[in-house]
């Protein structure tokens, strides 16, 4: 999608395999056009659509809805982030969706993600068709799962950790260097730079680390204060590459001096 024609967005709703119903994209669009103030109000009016039992809630379909938003309304990526986070929150329990718990754990969100969300990107080549706005979303999701990260407290399924490290992985690790993989990495160290470094110094296995991904960080799998280290090393390497964009340089410095920052305050 060129640009965010609310309209358009909306048509393509409905062609989808599983679409939404009226109701529900109605409900959709009405929370986009809302104030981000309103969120926690339409986070309500959303969330009372969904609340059945797992083997007749629509819940995936509302997973993918606001998938393709994420990818397609970058103007929204805050509000949408906030939505996820107020679901979440909502007050299960107390009478206003039913009498159990049901968003506390975001039923089917990280499945969602991992089977239909996490690898659209990959490994896409420059000459294929609509190269550029599948860069813009793979922007758009990688922003969007850290500002959940950034804000996930003590809530297991808000941690996307995992998929900041892929993510960096696949800017850093190979060459020849992407350039749209390191603007897609950049929100993981704006929004989560401490969260990371603790996850490197914990240390443990990292998702999503085969073999043929190929990786240009020797043979020592999984996350580590080297690994990290690494990072921050050809960030500082891109931000001096004269054939990278003057605008992926200034992401790589800025993405090296806040790592720095997050090390030193360490000690």
């Amino acid at each position: 999608m060129a640009s965010e024609n609310m309209d358009a967005w909306v048509a393509a709703q409905k062609k989808l395999p599983r679409p939404p119903t009226d109701e529900e994209l109605a409900a959709f669009r009405e929370f986009l056009e809302a104030p981000e103030s309103d969120v926690w109000l339409h986070a309500k009016k959303i969330g009372s659509l969904y609340v059945k039992p797992f083997e007749k809630s629509r819940v995936d379909i509302f997973w993918f809805v606001l998938g393709d938003a994420v990818n397609n309304l970058p103007s929204q990526n805050d509000k949408l982030a906030e939505l996820v986070l107020k679901l979440q929150r909502l007050p299960d329990g107390k009478g206003v969706l039913g009498p159990e718990p049901w968003w506390s754990d975001l039923p089917y969100f990280n499945n969602f993600w991992t089977e239909w969300m996490q690898f659209q990107y990959d490994d896409l080549p420059e000459s294929s068709r609509d190269f550029e706005a599948n860069c813009q979303a793979n922007i758009n999701r990688n922003a969007f799962l850290a500002k959940l990260t950034a804000r996930m407290g003590n809530v297991v399924d808000l941690d996307q950790r995992e998929r900041g490290g892929q993510t960096l992985k696949q800017a850093l690790e190979r060459t020849p260097v992407s350039e749209a993989n390191i603007l897609a990495a950049e929100p993981w160290i704006v929004y989560c730079a401490e969260s990371l470094y603790e996850r490197s110094l914990q240390g443990g296995p990292m998702s999503w680390e085969h073999a043929h991904n190929g990786t240009n960080w020797g043979t020592q799998k999984g996350w580590s204060k080297a690994r990290w280290q690494y990072w921050r090393k050809r960030f500082q390497e891109i931000s001096n590459m004269v054939n990278v964009k003057e605008e992926v340089r200034n992401v790589a410095k800025q993405c090296a001096e806040r790592m720095e920052t997050v090390e030193k305050a360490r000690g």
